[in-house]
């Protein structure tokens, strides 16, 4: 039976965040109890011990991390029980396992698959076979004729080739699924893998210009910038770019050859065929999929973070207590909208002008501007960055230098991102 799921251990993460035990404990159960991380972080600090947003969000992340970890382990050791293939050291090795990729790993040869070469292999009944091959058993030591005993027409071994290759594809998944050479042929892929990226074949030239810095691009994937990987992506999606993972393959092969193939095996040739079938067709495109998967999530978490850290900087703007503020909205045909503002944000007075386009209308515009910074005695004008910016900014700051250089005012270009209706 499988023991009982134990309460994850708190220790580690207290450790790795360089946070008190009992304040990461306390968090925890604040977060357990449904409260968000904004909620502790304002009115919990008494509980925590004082911990701020991002010490809070950490703790979280990590809990979360651990608690998947201990989840999908439950759920591969149920799995490995129901199929009666949990033998203590597997169980060992998987409550060692550190990572969900380690996990993974050790529970791929168990997994239940869909219909591939070696499951059909199996199901004919070939797994002796690859069995009596791969030990050199003395049933094989003429492996045509020991081949020629599994043929059986009603399951589709109509002669001893068929045979071996049914077997040769069995080997093949073995060996593809070996953790040991999975973890040798992972680092060789993340320290010699390339991301490259192809123009498709009949690709427009306006559609290529979009995409024109990745029609033929080639980077390592330990150097990859995250900005490119989100460009490259979205290449891929728009059916603009052919993308691929390309390593040292002859590398991953003798890895896998030094594992599986003895100098002196009595099958050496079959077996070296084995692992290049194993390598080519099985293994590297599982690893490529995967350091690809790897890139874009490392890519979103960082976009992610950006624009976290852009849109904190931009609602915690410190706000200009004790002055009166001109907003202005810049425009071309419809205009420039302008709303004047008194200490406490109260609305003082708006209009609509024009400074750009008809020079009459922009000569009146540039003189009721004048008026409204006088009369409300405005000393921050503030233009949005939308369109019409420039011309809108050329003009104000004019108008600041000559008509108005005795007033104390000044101006200065804000995002309107949000702020347009």
């Amino acid at each position: 039976m499988l023991m009982e799921e134990q309460a994850i251990n708190l220790k580690p993460i207290a450790r790795e965040l360089g946070i008190d035990l009992d304040r990461v404990s306390k968090t925890v159960e604040l977060l357990d109890a449904g409260n968000t991380v904004p909620f502790i972080t304002r009115y919990r600090r008494e509980v925590t011990g004082g911990l701020d947003e991002q010490q809070i969000e950490a703790v979280r992340a990590q809990v979360q991390r651990r608690r998947q970890l201990d989840e999908r382990r439950g759920a591969i050791l149920r799995s490995l029980e129901g199929q009666n293939k949990l033998t203590d050291e597997l169980r060992s090795q998987l409550q060692s396992a550190k990572s969900v990729q380690q996990l993974e790993d050790l529970y791929l040869p168990y997994k239940p698959k869909r219909q591939s070469l070696a499951e059909k292999a199996r199901e004919q009944g070939l797994a002796p076979l690859a069995e009596e091959i791969l030990s050199e058993s003395k049933s094989c030591e003429n492996l045509d004729e020991r081949a020629a005993d599994f043929i059986n027409e009603d399951k589709g071994v109509k002669d001893a080739a068929t045979a071996l290759v049914g077997a040769g594809h069995i080997l093949a998944e073995r060996f593809s699924e070996s953790p040991e050479l999975r973890s040798a042929a992972r680092k060789i892929v993340r320290d010699t893998g390339c991301l490259v990226s192809k123009r498709v074949e009949g690709l427009s030239e306006k559609r290529a210009a979009v995409f024109k810095d990745f029609l033929d691009y080639r980077e390592k994937l330990s150097r990859m910038p995250t900005h490119r990987t989100l460009a490259i992506n979205r290449g891929e999606r728009e059916k603009a770019l052919n993308v691929s993972v390309e390593c040292d393959a002859d590398a991953v092969h003798a890895a896998a050859i030094e594992l599986f193939v003895p100098p002196a095996h009595q099958h050496q040739d079959l077996l070296t065929g084995c692992v290049r079938d194993s390598v080519q067709r099985l293994l590297l495109p599982s690893l490529y999929r995967e350091a690809r998967r790897k890139l874009s999530d490392k890519a979103e978490d960082h976009s992610l973070s950006v624009f976290a850290r852009n849109l904190r900087r931009l609602l915690l703007q410190p706000p200009l207590p004790g002055k009166r503020v001109l907003a202005l909205d810049p425009g071309y045909k419809n205009g420039c909208k302008l709303a004047a503002l008194d200490e406490h944000g109260r609305l003082l007075a708006h209009d609509l002008i024009h400074l750009v386009g008809n020079e009459e209308k922009q000569a009146e515009g540039r003189k009721r501007l004048a008026e409204l910074i006088t009369e409300h005695s405005i000393a921050l004008i503030a233009i949005g960055n939308g369109r019409a910016c420039r011309p809108s900014e050329q003009l104000v700051a004019e108008l600041l230098s000559d008509e108005l250089k005795e007033r104390d005012a000044h101006y200065v270009v804000v995002n309107e991102a949000g702020a347009s209706v």
